[in-house]
């Protein structure tokens, strides 16, 4: 009895052990910038979610700019499986807008879709698919 004790304690201390240390390799892994909310953020659990993405999730996220990278998080989200399609959608979409309201163009004109589509056919994504 006093094995099976001895026995329990040390596999809850291995757990509880193991957690500290995958929480600490969250946070050591670099959370990049303009992630989490400097206001009501919660930094413990930003390293968490950002220690649970995959390579691929954590390249299209880290390689944008701030105000892009909000876009391979919704697809995330989504659960899109073509992440990259997906991210590259997005980032024409939004820069689209932006290219198209600088010039003028009232949003959901005539005008606006017209400028968005011009501006498709010459944008380069991000993320290409590799050859």
């Amino acid at each position: 009895m006093k094995s099976l004790v001895q026995f329990c304690l040390a596999l809850g201390f291995a757990i509880v052990g193991l957690t500290l240390v995958n929480s600490g390799e969250a946070r050591a892994q670099g959370v990049p910038e303009c992630i989490d909310s400097e206001k009501s953020g919660n930094p413990q659990a930003t390293a968490s979610w950002w220690g649970r993405r995959s390579t691929e999730e954590k390249k299209y996220i880290s390689e944008l700019p701030c105000a892009e990278r909000y876009i391979p998080m919704t697809c995330i989200f989504l659960w899109d499986p073509n992440l990259r399609g997906c991210t590259n959608k997005g980032v024409a979409e939004y820069r689209a807008d932006k290219a198209c309201s600088k010039k003028g163009h009232a949003l959901l004109s005539p005008e606006h879709a017209t400028c968005k589509e011009d501006f498709k056919k010459t944008f380069a994504p991000p993320f290409p698919a590799s050859s």
